[in-house]
């Protein structure tokens, strides 16, 4: 398997997993914020139940983490545009990590009837969302360079 090769793989994939957090940060969260909190409180958890065990979800989130270290160990560091991009996307996950868990902690823990703190974290979910959707698409901006 040649490098580009290689690439073009870690960039679909990367892209498709890209895709599907800009569709969850954009239209799903559109469909959260016209729920009323009761709602919303129960589509998340049901979002997340579904989510964890979704084999697309969990398949295309992880291919890149899984291919970006034997990458790293066979062709190293040498295409700087395409390890940056690589870099960017798993600090979007570690950051999304970091902000959304706590948040879901947070919704999980309250009452379907504390409608202000429920709207509260809907907001903070959905700036959660659209940052690590925003920066995971600098990443693949940052990979689509190494090949121009």
């Amino acid at each position: 398997m040649t490098q580009t090769f290689t690439e073009i793989l870690l960039l679909v994939a990367s892209a498709l997993a890209t895709g599907f957090l800009i569709f969850v940060a954009d239209t799903i969260q559109k469909v959260m914020n016209d729920l009323d909190e009761a709602s919303f409180h129960h589509f998340l958890k049901l979002l997340e139940k579904r989510a964890v065990k979704s084999p697309y979800a969990v398949g295309i989130s992880t291919v890149t983490f899984i291919g970006m270290i034997p990458y790293w160990i066979i062709f190293g560091f040498h295409n700087v545009w395409f390890s940056a991009g690589l870099i960017v996307y798993l600090l979007a996950s570690v950051l999304s990590k970091s902000f959304n868990l706590p948040i879901y902690k947070r919704i999980f823990a309250l009452e379907s009837t504390d409608t202000l703190k429920l709207a509260e974290e809907r907001r903070n979910l959905q700036r959660a969302n659209m940052l690590r959707a925003s920066i995971q698409a600098v990443s693949i901006v940052l990979m689509t360079i190494a090949f121009i």
